[in-house]
Protein backbone atom coordinates (compact mmCIF):
# COMPACT_ATOMS: atom_id res chain seq x y z
CA UNK A 1 0.00 0.00 0.00
CA UNK A 2 1.38 3.35 -1.03
CA UNK A 3 1.96 5.77 1.85
CA UNK A 4 3.06 9.39 1.74
CA UNK A 5 3.13 12.49 3.87
CA UNK A 6 1.77 15.86 2.82
CA UNK A 7 3.99 17.72 5.32
CA UNK A 8 1.19 20.21 5.89
CA UNK A 9 2.99 21.69 8.93
CA UNK A 10 5.99 22.72 6.85
CA UNK A 11 3.82 24.14 4.06
CA UNK A 12 1.71 26.03 6.56
CA UNK A 13 4.78 27.63 8.13
CA UNK A 14 6.03 28.58 4.67
CA UNK A 15 2.85 30.35 3.56
CA UNK A 16 2.51 32.10 6.93
CA UNK A 17 6.01 33.53 6.46
CA UNK A 18 4.77 34.86 3.13
CA UNK A 19 2.08 36.82 4.97
CA UNK A 20 -1.01 34.59 4.80
CA UNK A 21 -2.96 33.80 7.96
CA UNK A 22 -5.99 31.86 9.14
CA UNK A 23 -8.14 29.92 6.68
CA UNK A 24 -6.39 31.50 3.71
CA UNK A 25 -3.04 30.13 4.90
CA UNK A 26 -4.47 26.67 5.58
CA UNK A 27 -6.13 26.49 2.15
CA UNK A 28 -2.92 27.56 0.40
CA UNK A 29 -0.88 25.07 2.43
CA UNK A 30 -3.23 22.23 1.45
CA UNK A 31 -3.10 23.26 -2.19
CA UNK A 32 0.70 23.34 -2.32
CA UNK A 33 1.05 20.13 -0.30
CA UNK A 34 -1.28 18.16 -2.57
CA UNK A 35 0.30 19.52 -5.76
CA UNK A 36 3.79 18.69 -4.47
CA UNK A 37 2.76 15.15 -3.51
CA UNK A 38 1.23 14.50 -6.92
CA UNK A 39 4.23 16.05 -8.67
CA UNK A 40 6.60 13.69 -6.82
CA UNK A 41 4.68 10.60 -8.03
CA UNK A 42 3.94 11.26 -11.73
CA UNK A 43 3.84 7.57 -12.69
CA UNK A 44 1.49 6.44 -9.93
CA UNK A 45 -1.93 5.00 -10.73
CA UNK A 46 -4.58 7.71 -10.29
CA UNK A 47 -6.68 5.66 -7.89
CA UNK A 48 -3.72 4.66 -5.69
CA UNK A 49 -2.34 8.20 -5.65
CA UNK A 50 -5.72 9.72 -4.76
CA UNK A 51 -6.14 7.17 -1.95
CA UNK A 52 -2.67 7.89 -0.57
CA UNK A 53 -3.19 11.66 -0.64
CA UNK A 54 -6.60 11.27 1.04
CA UNK A 55 -5.14 9.12 3.81
CA UNK A 56 -2.32 11.61 4.38
CA UNK A 57 -4.79 14.50 4.43
CA UNK A 58 -6.93 12.72 7.02
CA UNK A 59 -3.87 11.96 9.17
CA UNK A 60 -2.61 15.56 9.10
CA UNK A 61 -6.03 17.27 9.19
CA UNK A 62 -5.64 18.51 12.75
CA UNK A 63 -3.58 21.36 11.31
CA UNK A 64 -6.60 22.55 9.32
CA UNK A 65 -8.79 23.41 12.26
CA UNK A 66 -12.44 22.46 11.94
CA UNK A 67 -12.92 20.20 8.91
CA UNK A 68 -16.04 20.99 6.91
CA UNK A 69 -17.43 20.07 3.53
CA UNK A 70 -16.22 23.27 1.88
CA UNK A 71 -12.59 22.70 2.88
CA UNK A 72 -12.68 19.08 1.79
CA UNK A 73 -14.35 20.06 -1.48
CA UNK A 74 -11.52 22.50 -2.23
CA UNK A 75 -8.94 19.87 -1.32
CA UNK A 76 -10.60 17.31 -3.62
CA UNK A 77 -10.73 19.82 -6.48
CA UNK A 78 -7.03 20.54 -5.96
CA UNK A 79 -6.28 16.81 -6.04
CA UNK A 80 -8.31 16.31 -9.22
CA UNK A 81 -6.66 19.27 -10.95
CA UNK A 82 -3.16 18.15 -9.94
CA UNK A 83 -3.62 14.56 -11.14
CA UNK A 84 -5.43 15.56 -14.33
CA UNK A 85 -3.15 18.46 -15.27
CA UNK A 86 -0.51 16.39 -17.16
CA UNK A 87 -3.24 14.73 -19.22
CA UNK A 88 -4.93 18.04 -19.92
CA UNK A 89 -1.62 19.53 -21.03
CA UNK A 90 -1.06 16.47 -23.22
CA UNK A 91 -4.50 16.93 -24.76
CA UNK A 92 -3.79 20.61 -25.45
CA UNK A 93 -0.56 19.64 -27.20
CA UNK A 94 -2.39 16.99 -29.21
CA UNK A 95 -5.09 19.49 -30.23
CA UNK A 96 -2.41 21.88 -31.43
CA UNK A 97 -0.77 19.00 -33.28
CA UNK A 98 -4.12 18.06 -34.85
CA UNK A 99 -4.52 21.62 -36.16
CA UNK A 100 -0.99 21.49 -37.55
CA UNK A 101 -1.68 18.12 -39.16
CA UNK A 102 -4.92 19.45 -40.68
CA UNK A 103 -2.99 22.25 -42.35
CA UNK A 104 -0.33 19.79 -43.45
CA UNK A 105 -3.02 17.42 -44.76
CA UNK A 106 -4.59 20.17 -46.86
CA UNK A 107 -1.17 20.99 -48.29
CA UNK A 108 -0.41 17.32 -48.98
CA UNK A 109 -3.79 16.86 -50.70
CA UNK A 110 -3.03 19.79 -52.99
CA UNK A 111 0.38 18.29 -53.70
CA UNK A 112 -1.28 14.93 -54.38
CA UNK A 113 -3.54 16.52 -56.98
CA UNK A 114 -0.59 18.26 -58.61
CA UNK A 115 1.36 15.00 -58.70
CA UNK A 116 -1.59 13.14 -60.20
CA UNK A 117 -1.95 15.74 -62.94
CA UNK A 118 1.79 15.57 -63.57
CA UNK A 119 1.66 11.77 -63.83
CA UNK A 120 -1.09 11.88 -66.43
CA UNK A 121 0.74 14.62 -68.34
CA UNK A 122 3.86 12.47 -68.28
CA UNK A 123 2.03 9.42 -69.59
CA UNK A 124 0.50 11.49 -72.38
CA UNK A 125 3.93 12.91 -73.27
CA UNK A 126 5.31 9.38 -73.34
CA UNK A 127 2.86 8.37 -76.06
CA UNK A 128 4.07 10.97 -78.55
CA UNK A 129 6.79 8.72 -80.00
CA UNK A 130 4.37 5.84 -80.64
CA UNK A 131 2.79 4.94 -83.94
CA UNK A 132 -0.67 6.35 -84.53
CA UNK A 133 -2.47 3.03 -83.91
CA UNK A 134 -0.55 2.44 -80.69
CA UNK A 135 -1.19 6.03 -79.65
CA UNK A 136 -4.93 5.44 -80.01
CA UNK A 137 -4.87 2.44 -77.65
CA UNK A 138 -2.68 4.28 -75.15
CA UNK A 139 -4.86 7.39 -75.19
CA UNK A 140 -8.05 5.37 -74.70
CA UNK A 141 -6.48 3.60 -71.73
CA UNK A 142 -5.28 6.93 -70.37
CA UNK A 143 -8.73 8.52 -70.68
CA UNK A 144 -10.32 5.57 -68.88
CA UNK A 145 -7.75 5.81 -66.10
CA UNK A 146 -8.22 9.57 -65.75
CA UNK A 147 -11.97 9.07 -65.31
CA UNK A 148 -11.30 6.68 -62.43
CA UNK A 149 -9.24 9.40 -60.74
CA UNK A 150 -11.45 12.36 -61.62
CA UNK A 151 -12.35 12.92 -57.95
CA UNK A 152 -8.68 12.88 -56.95
CA UNK A 153 -7.88 15.34 -59.70
CA UNK A 154 -10.44 17.75 -58.23
CA UNK A 155 -12.16 18.18 -61.60
CA UNK A 156 -15.32 16.11 -61.20
CA UNK A 157 -17.77 18.95 -61.87
CA UNK A 158 -15.71 20.24 -64.80
CA UNK A 159 -15.65 16.73 -66.32
CA UNK A 160 -19.41 16.32 -65.95
CA UNK A 161 -20.05 19.74 -67.47
CA UNK A 162 -17.78 19.08 -70.43
CA UNK A 163 -19.30 15.64 -71.07
CA UNK A 164 -22.89 16.91 -70.90
CA UNK A 165 -22.11 19.83 -73.23
CA UNK A 166 -20.57 17.38 -75.70
CA UNK A 167 -23.68 15.19 -75.47
CA UNK A 168 -25.90 18.20 -76.15
CA UNK A 169 -23.88 19.14 -79.19
CA UNK A 170 -23.81 15.63 -80.67
CA UNK A 171 -27.19 14.12 -79.77
CA UNK A 172 -30.13 15.87 -81.36
CA UNK A 173 -32.78 13.16 -80.83
CA UNK A 174 -31.65 10.48 -78.36
CA UNK A 175 -30.26 12.80 -75.71
CA UNK A 176 -31.77 11.16 -72.62
CA UNK A 177 -30.33 7.63 -73.20
CA UNK A 178 -26.99 9.18 -74.17
CA UNK A 179 -26.90 11.24 -70.96
CA UNK A 180 -27.95 8.19 -68.95
CA UNK A 181 -25.06 6.09 -70.25
CA UNK A 182 -22.61 8.99 -69.95
CA UNK A 183 -23.53 9.74 -66.32
CA UNK A 184 -23.58 6.04 -65.43
CA UNK A 185 -20.02 5.74 -66.71
CA UNK A 186 -18.69 8.84 -64.94
CA UNK A 187 -20.46 8.06 -61.65
CA UNK A 188 -19.29 4.45 -61.63
CA UNK A 189 -15.71 5.47 -62.32
CA UNK A 190 -15.75 8.22 -59.67
CA UNK A 191 -17.27 6.00 -56.98
CA UNK A 192 -15.24 2.92 -57.90
CA UNK A 193 -11.96 4.29 -56.56
CA UNK A 194 -11.88 4.96 -52.83
CA UNK A 195 -13.95 4.38 -49.72
CA UNK A 196 -17.58 3.42 -50.22
CA UNK A 197 -19.30 5.50 -47.56
CA UNK A 198 -22.48 7.56 -47.31
CA UNK A 199 -20.63 10.93 -47.04
CA UNK A 200 -18.47 10.16 -50.09
CA UNK A 201 -21.45 8.96 -52.13
CA UNK A 202 -23.38 12.06 -51.12
CA UNK A 203 -20.49 14.35 -52.12
CA UNK A 204 -19.90 12.77 -55.54
CA UNK A 205 -23.55 12.26 -56.50
CA UNK A 206 -24.51 15.76 -55.32
CA UNK A 207 -21.71 17.28 -57.42
CA UNK A 208 -22.80 15.39 -60.54
CA UNK A 209 -26.50 16.09 -60.08
CA UNK A 210 -25.90 19.77 -59.30
CA UNK A 211 -23.84 20.21 -62.44
CA UNK A 212 -26.59 18.55 -64.50
CA UNK A 213 -29.19 20.82 -62.87
CA UNK A 214 -27.14 23.92 -63.73
CA UNK A 215 -26.85 22.85 -67.38
CA UNK A 216 -30.56 21.98 -67.51
CA UNK A 217 -31.35 25.47 -66.21
CA UNK A 218 -29.27 26.95 -69.01
CA UNK A 219 -30.90 24.66 -71.60
CA UNK A 220 -34.62 24.66 -70.66
CA UNK A 221 -35.81 23.01 -73.88
CA UNK A 222 -33.73 19.89 -73.10
CA UNK A 223 -33.92 20.11 -69.31
CA UNK A 224 -36.13 17.06 -68.82
CA UNK A 225 -33.94 14.87 -71.00
CA UNK A 226 -30.79 16.00 -69.19
CA UNK A 227 -32.18 15.52 -65.70
CA UNK A 228 -34.10 12.31 -66.35
CA UNK A 229 -31.01 10.80 -67.98
CA UNK A 230 -28.78 11.99 -65.13
CA UNK A 231 -31.03 10.58 -62.39
CA UNK A 232 -31.30 7.25 -64.21
CA UNK A 233 -27.56 7.14 -64.95
CA UNK A 234 -26.59 7.72 -61.32
CA UNK A 235 -29.08 5.05 -60.23
CA UNK A 236 -27.59 2.59 -62.73
CA UNK A 237 -24.09 3.30 -61.36
CA UNK A 238 -25.19 2.83 -57.74
CA UNK A 239 -26.78 -0.52 -58.59
CA UNK A 240 -23.62 -1.62 -60.40
CA UNK A 241 -21.37 -0.54 -57.50
CA UNK A 242 -23.47 -2.40 -54.91
CA UNK A 243 -23.68 -5.49 -57.15
CA UNK A 244 -19.91 -5.45 -57.50
CA UNK A 245 -19.55 -5.13 -53.74
CA UNK A 246 -21.88 -8.10 -53.21
CA UNK A 247 -19.68 -10.29 -55.40
CA UNK A 248 -16.45 -9.11 -53.76
CA UNK A 249 -17.77 -9.72 -50.24
CA UNK A 250 -17.87 -13.44 -50.90
CA UNK A 251 -14.20 -13.59 -51.88
CA UNK A 252 -12.04 -11.19 -49.87
CA UNK A 253 -13.90 -9.23 -47.14
CA UNK A 254 -10.64 -8.46 -45.30
CA UNK A 255 -9.13 -6.78 -48.35
CA UNK A 256 -12.31 -4.78 -48.90
CA UNK A 257 -12.27 -3.52 -45.31
CA UNK A 258 -8.71 -2.28 -45.57
CA UNK A 259 -9.27 -0.02 -48.56
CA UNK A 260 -12.93 0.12 -49.54
CA UNK A 261 -15.06 0.71 -46.46
CA UNK A 262 -14.69 2.72 -43.25
CA UNK A 263 -16.25 -0.08 -41.16
CA UNK A 264 -18.64 -2.91 -41.79
CA UNK A 265 -21.21 -1.39 -39.45
CA UNK A 266 -21.09 1.89 -41.38
CA UNK A 267 -21.35 0.03 -44.70
CA UNK A 268 -24.40 -1.94 -43.55
CA UNK A 269 -26.09 1.25 -42.28
CA UNK A 270 -25.47 2.90 -45.63
CA UNK A 271 -26.77 -0.09 -47.63
CA UNK A 272 -29.87 -0.41 -45.46
CA UNK A 273 -31.06 2.94 -46.77
CA UNK A 274 -29.26 3.30 -50.10
CA UNK A 275 -32.44 4.17 -52.01
CA UNK A 276 -33.46 6.69 -49.33
CA UNK A 277 -29.97 8.23 -49.44
CA UNK A 278 -30.24 8.77 -53.19
CA UNK A 279 -33.72 10.27 -52.90
CA UNK A 280 -32.43 12.61 -50.16
CA UNK A 281 -29.65 13.79 -52.47
CA UNK A 282 -32.15 14.50 -55.24
CA UNK A 283 -34.37 16.40 -52.80
CA UNK A 284 -31.39 18.42 -51.53
CA UNK A 285 -30.35 19.48 -55.03
CA UNK A 286 -33.99 20.18 -55.93
CA UNK A 287 -34.43 22.43 -52.88
CA UNK A 288 -31.48 24.57 -54.02
CA UNK A 289 -32.71 24.84 -57.62
CA UNK A 290 -35.21 27.09 -59.36
CA UNK A 291 -38.90 26.07 -59.27
CA UNK A 292 -38.62 24.87 -62.89
CA UNK A 293 -35.67 22.57 -62.19
CA UNK A 294 -37.08 21.52 -58.81
CA UNK A 295 -40.27 20.27 -60.46
CA UNK A 296 -38.33 18.19 -63.00
CA UNK A 297 -36.01 16.71 -60.35
CA UNK A 298 -38.94 15.75 -58.12
CA UNK A 299 -40.60 14.25 -61.16
CA UNK A 300 -37.36 12.39 -61.97
CA UNK A 301 -37.18 11.01 -58.45
CA UNK A 302 -40.52 9.23 -58.94
CA UNK A 303 -39.95 8.12 -62.53
CA UNK A 304 -37.42 5.31 -61.94
CA UNK A 305 -39.89 3.44 -59.70
CA UNK A 306 -38.64 -0.11 -60.07
CA UNK A 307 -35.11 1.21 -60.50
CA UNK A 308 -35.13 2.48 -56.92
CA UNK A 309 -36.66 -0.85 -55.91
CA UNK A 310 -33.79 -2.62 -57.69
CA UNK A 311 -31.24 -0.54 -55.77
CA UNK A 312 -33.00 -1.42 -52.53
CA UNK A 313 -33.17 -5.12 -53.47
CA UNK A 314 -29.50 -5.50 -54.38
CA UNK A 315 -28.53 -3.54 -51.25
CA UNK A 316 -30.58 -5.91 -49.07
CA UNK A 317 -28.95 -8.93 -50.68
CA UNK A 318 -25.51 -7.40 -50.09
CA UNK A 319 -26.35 -6.82 -46.42
CA UNK A 320 -27.30 -10.50 -46.13
CA UNK A 321 -23.96 -11.56 -47.63
CA UNK A 322 -22.06 -9.18 -45.35
CA UNK A 323 -24.03 -10.41 -42.34
CA UNK A 324 -23.19 -14.04 -43.00
CA UNK A 325 -19.53 -13.32 -43.70
CA UNK A 326 -19.12 -11.15 -40.60
CA UNK A 327 -21.39 -12.98 -38.14
CA UNK A 328 -18.58 -13.81 -35.73
CA UNK A 329 -17.35 -10.21 -35.75
CA UNK A 330 -20.85 -8.95 -34.99
CA UNK A 331 -21.23 -11.38 -32.06
CA UNK A 332 -17.90 -10.29 -30.62
CA UNK A 333 -18.85 -6.63 -30.95
CA UNK A 334 -22.21 -7.32 -29.27
CA UNK A 335 -20.50 -9.00 -26.31
CA UNK A 336 -18.08 -6.09 -25.92
CA UNK A 337 -20.95 -3.62 -26.16
CA UNK A 338 -22.97 -5.45 -23.52
CA UNK A 339 -20.01 -5.57 -21.14
CA UNK A 340 -19.37 -1.84 -21.57
CA UNK A 341 -23.04 -1.02 -21.08
CA UNK A 342 -23.13 -3.13 -17.91
CA UNK A 343 -20.06 -1.35 -16.55
CA UNK A 344 -21.43 2.12 -17.35
CA UNK A 345 -24.84 1.24 -15.88
CA UNK A 346 -23.25 0.10 -12.62
CA UNK A 347 -21.20 3.31 -12.39
CA UNK A 348 -24.24 5.47 -13.17
CA UNK A 349 -26.33 3.65 -10.55
CA UNK A 350 -23.65 4.13 -7.91
CA UNK A 351 -23.33 7.85 -8.64
CA UNK A 352 -27.09 8.29 -8.78
CA UNK A 353 -27.53 6.74 -5.34
CA UNK A 354 -24.88 9.07 -3.96
CA UNK A 355 -26.61 12.10 -5.49
CA UNK A 356 -29.95 10.98 -4.00
CA UNK A 357 -28.48 10.64 -0.50
CA UNK A 358 -26.82 14.03 -0.85
CA UNK A 359 -30.07 15.67 -1.98
CA UNK A 360 -32.01 14.09 0.89
CA UNK A 361 -29.39 15.30 3.38
CA UNK A 362 -29.73 18.88 2.17
CA UNK A 363 -33.54 18.64 2.08
CA UNK A 364 -33.80 17.39 5.66
CA UNK A 365 -31.63 20.23 7.00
Amino acid sequence: MMELELELKGWLQKVEKEGLTGDAARKEAVRRAIEAAVHLHPDRDAKALAAAVSRALAKESTLLGDIDEEKLHEAFETLIAAIQRPKEESIEKLMAEIERLKRQLASEEEELQRNLRAIFAGIEAGTEALESQEQKVWREALESTELEHVEGLGILTETVESALVAALEEESEDLEPAVRELIRHITHKALGEGLLSAPRIRTIVTAILTEAADLAEATPTRAREILHGTVEGINDALIAIVSQLKEQLGFAPEELQSGYVVSWQELIRMLSRSDELYKEIIDTVAAKSSPFIREILQESATMPGNRFAELRRISTETIDVAGKTLADLAKEAAVRGAELKEQLTAEAKKLGEKAWKKAMGIYKK
